[in-house]
């Protein structure tokens, strides 16, 4: 796409009054703005200063000059981004003409001079140094437009055989003739070149621009091969070495260094010529590419690198919690440019009372260095596993300056009070407390928090700390409240940037979990990688375990990572598409983190260092979590590293194993939707259409929550409850079935707030309309919100629960639908399985199903679980509690009804442990009920349900959970073994178990004759009699029940499930048509229902209405054809098969 040049172009057509440039300047006790203008008679520079020093450094003297490099912001090292050889050439100097800048004095300064705003020697782009004498202190900062519409950027990023960037960066004021064009060139070759060329610092190469043919179908491979581009960019036909795209035929050759460890090359140009380039051939299917030549033979290409629009960042922070509410956005056009952040916050009630009271309260924001946790299940635990204040430069905490009176390099990256407190003062703020409170409002600007670069603080957390005065001498802080700081469309508020996020999970002899995300279709922006745990899980180890290489190989695992000798070998190499040299003996010289683009591109542990292992699960949020950014680790795009895996190395394990102690494949993790559209009335006539629908990118992002429902009336509350609708009863929404709120979090819903006036943690977290609003006098609603509390992962999740929405009057329940998974069929398919635990002589009566979506590249999301369970008996009522619950590694027979406890269930085995966990020591109990839990999933055999979700009961409510570690598809998987469940209240005696098996759904229309006193629950329990099937296997959709001419027949939707679908489809066809049934449709061993009846006295209605009698039998119709309603005639419309399985 050429955006970059049609914004460059449209600008450039327009005429304005002139442009304002600033230097925005905090560092070694000196802040503020410098302004640079163009004076009332527009012949003059004016500059204008509004700085102030700190108490530390009340006297200063500074030289000023200008450089020819901006300023990198996305180094926070504030001695290193000054550095002369990072700023370029001197090619101004401000003492000679205008004196020190001189503090007291210059304050708020202002002089004239001769110098230009853009131009061969203009300001624009460059860099401001200030420079003290007495000292040595550097001060430096991009002098650039405060006005982001002036301003556009582009880059061309090479990865081999040339590495580094060029950028192209527009300026373009409106009603003015200032306008200019740099570029800035940063290269160096991947090989060290330096004895080929007889040790020159660099080679030099003809460069140009490229277009692609429109219709090229692959752009994204022509960096790969660039020998398919043809063409050079020269819209007006200048000729061979006058286009546009010949920039060495106006600027010369372009350098680029042999060995950047020993010398970097930071060049500047300006092209006037560039800014001609016309927008009239900006075709969606045209591309620019910058190519470069090879100096050996200048008819080949050296290598080429497609021009992109490089966009600004934007990270939001949505605070919803402990009673207040907010949105902080921080924002970055580029990474020359300083960040901006807007801070609107008050109280969740939002009234002068509440807002007074949380400005006295608020004591700090925070950037952590980790972003929280999402299993934290209180306010608490969950904001402390975001860590300590981001501090990438180790700054000595207890020597910080108050919040205001230092400048901002003298604070941690992510003390946002400390920097911006009574900062910022030509912006405007609203504060509820002037002068007097710790709160940030409005807008601010801060030259130390890059939003892109290995110190990105893109993906960590915001935390909200309060004032703690219960003892007046000793005031401290507690943490309030906190969220994720995540990525936003730079042009669209409220849209979220779509991510591609990868999920490693290790199984043994560790385990842990591993999420990247990047960009989606952008394989140039940065990878984050958040390693969220890494314990040591054979049992083997105990002891933390620091300093573990890793990297990315090349190919996916085999089933040899649990060998106890050559483990992982199958991975390959490291991962090296550019076919990087790497020097074993001397690392150090050919891979370090300042140059990354010359290592290997899975050498990760070279450029961000090594890993931590945790031995116990006390220790693993401390010690093994950690997050790191990396600039050249695609995810999509050619050369990425979906497919591929992740090896840990340690270099102390045995030799007959090898250094590699652990691998796993790098998979999907995508984007979770759920919707609930498919609504039931309670036993009312249904009005209500549309639908809620809940997306989550991750479960590190906020849950988008869509409301747009039609049809209501007189209505009030909707809310999340607890279980799916059950489709087969008259009142499907009622308290006996649904039951009350998801609140998992046991929220005291009689101390929560007023609708809408307070946070989400102060409601339940299925009570939507608490949170946001009621349905009051509305007869339709379309809203989108951001919802902190809603999640679609892990064990709180909201899928596979329901919606109700209730009547104003007496709170009444009107409507429901359950939550289900969103997806096309494209994307992935939902797989379904069950264990039916229907055996007359077995010790459990009902069934726990399970389903799960399978993406079509494998990956698989969450298992979710209901069960249903009862005691046996039609009649019986007993409850009994906390039933260990587990999955076998054998399917089941007859032992599931033994009478003995000792010897049932016994054909099952062994809790089915396909990872090996605690291998090297298997029967240590106590060790493994102290590691395994819900915080550490992965510790657990994948068999043990109930130490991940909890326990069970039997003859109590319907239960819905979600395990994250229950495969139901793939090498391992849980179909084909069995459930077993223990006895109440903790007890080891197996009690009743049942074999998973597939889950099919087949749908079919029938019309039966409807006798007098009919009904349809017994005809339902008569069908089910006969054909010796449970309740849950044939079933029917109640709000498709109605009668049929004039009362003498009834029309209903049968679903058909479980294993058994298709021969319980069959047999249900040949017992109404011939009204027998010989053999029950279910094989159950070991038992013969001696009393079952083998026949049925329903009849399917004919085409035509049975009180119809003119027409006698055996007389011909109009249409020829004989009418003999002497023998039955069966009329099965069908207008749906669904079908669920598993293969």
């Amino acid at each position: 796409m050429w955006r970059f040049i049609v914004i460059a172009v449209t600008l450039f057509i327009q005429h304005v009054h002139g442009v304002n440039l600033v230097a925005y300047i905090s560092q070694f006790g000196l802040h503020g703005e410098i302004h640079f203008s163009l004076s009332s008679d527009y012949k003059r520079i004016q500059i204008e200063t509004r700085l102030e020093t700190t108490l530390q450094y009340p006297d200063q003297i500074w030289s000023w000059s200008i450089h020819l490099l901006p300023v990198d912001y996305s180094d926070p090292n504030p001695r290193r981004r000054c550095e002369a050889k990072k700023l370029g050439t001197q090619i101004l100097f401000f003492d000679d003409a205008l004196g020190y800048l001189t503090l007291p004095g210059n304050e708020t300064s202002k002089w004239q001079t001769e110098f230009t705003l853009t131009g061969d020697r203009g300001l624009w782009g460059k860099s401001l140094l200030l420079s003290n004498p007495n000292t040595g202190f550097r001060i430096c900062a991009t002098i650039t437009t405060r006005d982001s519409s002036l301003e556009h950027i582009a880059e061309a990023r090479f990865i081999a055989p040339v590495a580094g960037s060029i950028y192209f960066r527009w300026l373009a004021a409106k009603e003015t003739d200032h306008a200019d064009t740099l570029i800035y060139s940063n290269l160096y070759h991947v090989q060290d070149l330096s004895r080929k060329t007889g040790n020159s610092p660099f080679t030099q190469h003809v460069w140009k621009i490229y277009v692609t043919d429109i219709l090229s179908s692959d752009n994204e491979r022509l960096e790969e091969n660039c020998n398919v581009l043809q063409q050079v960019f020269d819209p007006k036909n200048k000729g061979s070495g006058k286009g546009i795209g010949d920039i060495d035929s106006r600027l010369g050759k372009l350098k680029i260094a042999t060995n950047p460890h020993v010398q970097e090359l930071r060049i500047i140009f300006r092209d006037d010529s560039l800014v001609l380039l016309p927008s009239d051939i900006a075709g969606p299917k045209r591309q620019l590419y910058l190519v470069l030549f090879d100096t050996n033979n200048p008819e080949n290409f050296l290598a080429c690198a497609k021009i992109r629009d490089v966009k600004p960042k934007k990270l939001k922070a949505f605070i919803n919690g402990g009673g207040i509410k907010g949105e902080i956005t921080i924002s970055q056009r580029s990474r020359f440019d300083p960040t901006w952040l807007n801070f609107s916050m008050s109280a969740a009630s939002n009234d002068l009372e509440s807002n007074l009271l949380y400005a006295r309260n608020v004591a700090s924001f925070r950037i952590t260095t980790l972003p929280p946790n999402p299993i934290g299940t209180n306010q608490s635990t969950f904001c402390a596993s975001g860590g300590s204040v981001y501090n990438p430069l180790n700054l000595d905490l207890s020597l910080l300056p108050p919040p205001g009176f230092g400048t901002q390099d003298q604070y941690p990256v992510g003390d946002l009070t400390g920097k911006l407190q009574n900062r910022s003062r030509q912006e405007e703020h609203t504060f509820y407390i002037p002068g007097a409170s710790s709160e940030l409002s409005g807008t601010y600007w801060d030259v130390f928090l890059p939003l892109e670069g290995p110190h990105s603080v893109g993906h960590r957390g915001l935390s909200v700390q309060k004032f703690n005065r219960s003892q007046p001498s000793n005031i401290t802080e507690d943490i309030w409240t906190c969220s994720f700081l995540t990525f936003y469309h730079p042009m669209q508020d409220k849209v979220p940037l779509p991510m591609v996020t990868a999920q490693i999970l290790f199984n043994y002899p560790i385990v842990g979990r591993v999420l990247l995300r990047q960009a989606q279709d952008d394989p140039s922006e940065d990878t984050v990688i958040l390693f969220e745990y890494l314990i040591h899980a054979d049992g083997s180890a105990l002891n933390n375990s620091m300093g573990h290489r890793w990297a990315i190989h090349d190919q996916a695992p085999g089933k040899d990572f649990y060998n106890w000798t050559g483990r992982c070998l199958s991975t390959g190499e490291i991962y090296n598409p550019y076919k990087v040299n790497f020097d074993e003996k001397s690392p150090e010289k050919t891979c370090t983190g300042r140059v990354g683009s010359v290592c290997r591109l899975g050498d990760l542990w070279s450029r961000l260092g090594t890993l931590n292992i945790a031995g116990s699960v006390v220790e693993a949020q401390t010690h093994s979590r950690m997050l790191f950014v990396d600039r050249n680790l695609p995810l999509t795009g050619y050369n990425n590293i979906m497919g591929k895996s992740l090896v840990i190395y340690d270099d102390f394990g045995p030799k007959a194993r090898g250094e590699r102690l652990a691998c796993s494949k790098i998979g999907s993790q995508f984007r979770r939707k759920a919707v609930a559209r498919d609504w039931y009335s309670n036993g009312e006539l249904l009005s209500v259409a549309g639908k809620l629908e809940m997306i989550q990118q991750s479960e590190y992002d906020v849950t988008g929550l869509i409301v747009e429902l039609k049809g209501l009336s007189e209505n009030s509350g909707y809310h999340v409850h607890m279980t799916p609708v059950e489709s087969d009863l008259e009142f499907p929404c009622e308290d006996s079935t649904l039951y009350g709120h998801w609140n998992p979090r046991q929220v005291d819903p009689k101390q929560s707030p007023s609708p809408a006036k307070g946070s989400t943690d102060q409601y339940e977290m299925g009570d939507l309309s608490g949170k946001f609003g009621t349905l009051d006098e509305l007869y339709q609603k379309s809203s989108y919100y951001n919802d902190t509390l809603l999640p679609l992962f892990g064990y709180e999740s909201v899928i596979g629960r329901s919606i109700v929405i209730h009547k104003k009057e007496k709170n009444l329940r009107w409507a429901c639908s359950t939550i289900e998974r969103g997806y096309s069929p494209s994307e992935a398919r939902e797989i379904r399985a069950i264990a039916s635990f229907h055996h007359p002589a077995g010790y459990a009566y009902g069934y726990i199903r399970l389903t799960q979506l399978i993406s079509t590249d494998g990956s698989q999301s969450d298992t979710v679980i209901e069960t249903n369970l009862q005691y046996p008996g039609k009649n019986d009522r007993n409850v009994s509690y906390n039933h260990n619950w587990k999955v076998y590694v054998n399917p089941v027979g007859v032992d599931a009804a033994v009478a003995q406890v000792a010897t049932r269930c016994v054909a099952g085995g062994y809790v089915w442990n396909p990872y090996y966990t605690q291998l090297a020591d298997p029967l240590n109990e106590e060790l493994y009920r102290q590691e395994c839990g819900p915080n550490n999933p992965l510790r657990c055999y994948v068999g043990d349900i109930s130490a991940r979700l909890g326990p069970i009961d039997i003859g109590n409510r319907r239960q819905v959970f979600t395990d994250p570690n229950l495969p139901l598809e793939g090498t391992e998987s849980a179909v084909g073994r069995s459930f077993v469940i223990f006895g109440a209240n903790f007890s080891q005696d197996r009690f009743a178990c049942a074999n998973i098996e597939p889950d099919h759904d087949i749908v079919k229309y029938i019309n039966i004759q409807k006798p007098p006193r009919f009904v349809v629950a017994q005809f339902l329990e008569d069908v089910r009699h006969v054909m010796g099937v449970p309740k849950w296997m044939l079933s029917i959709d109640s709000r498709k029940t109605k009668t049929l001419h004039s009362g003498a027949c009834v029309q209903m939707i049968i679903h058909f499930k479980g294993p058994e679908a298709h021969k319980i489809e069959q047999d249900f066809s040949r017992l109404i048509g011939s009204g027998r049934l010989d053999a029950p449709s279910i094989y159950i061993p070991g038992f013969v229902n001696t009393r079952r009846k083998k026949t049925l006295s329903y009849k399917v209605c004919g085409v035509r209405d049975p009180n119809e009698r003119n027409v006698r039998p055996g007389k011909m119709a109009e249409n020829g054809q004989r009418c003999n309603y002497a023998s039955t005639l069966i009329l099965f419309s069908v207008i749906l098969t669904v079908i669920h399985s598993i293969s």
